[in-house]
């Protein structure tokens, strides 16, 4: 069988105010297309939000400070 795997991103950083009711729709959507792209199939779970946090070490490797 094969190897499975999970691909993960993080993006931003963004003011919260700049970010509409419903703005992660827009992107889970491009992200699903972009998967079949790829794949050839559909996803079978799409995680995703503006919640997420970057650790220390992705937060100094952009030059973003907190």
């Amino acid at each position: 069988m094969a190897e499975k795997k999970i691909w993960h991103c993080k993006i931003g950083e963004v003011d919260t105010d700049l970010v509409p009711i419903g703005g992660d729709n827009p992107m889970r959507i491009a992200i699903k297309k972009a998967y079949k792209n790829i794949t050839g199939r559909e996803c079978e779970f799409c995680f995703s939000g503006w919640g997420a946090e970057l650790t220390k070490s992705e937060r100094e490797s952009t030059k973003l400070k907190k």
